[in-house]
């Protein structure tokens, strides 16, 4: 009883250590608008996101798991408009990529990769 208990403990504990640590690429989507974005979905190769809304002056993280090599494409109404961009900038299945999304007070989007040691 007491070696069943000590072995789901530190299956716990090992499971709590590495939900901290994604392997994953991290998409980070920033709202610089004066308006909230609705409807806003990201996609790429393999993976599709809705995630809502993102009100103005906010931000969002999380990560993707592309099915290979990936652009990002990313779809919000804001303004009174469907607003759709890319796929744009290139990324992998590997927690070294960092995407990183700005929708300018014009609704124009930029995307941003950046790769490295994080």
């Amino acid at each position: 009883m007491q070696r069943t208990a000590l072995a789901i403990a530190a299956t716990v504990s090992c499971a709590v250590i590495l939900a901290g640590c994604s392997r994953q690429p991290r998409v980070t989507v920033v709202n610089q608008s004066a308006t909230e974005l609705t409807n806003l979905v990201v996609s790429g190769s393999g993976f599709s996101l809705d995630l809502g809304t993102l009100p103005a002056g906010k931000k969002v993280r999380f990560g993707v798991t592309p099915s290979g090599e990936s652009g990002l494409k990313v779809d919000f109404d804001a303004g009174g408009q469907h607003h759709s961009y890319g796929p744009d900038g290139y990324f992998e299945n590997s927690h070294l990529y960092r995407v990183n999304v700005t929708v300018s007070t014009e609704y124009g989007v930029k995307v941003d990769v950046d790769i490295g040691k994080h």
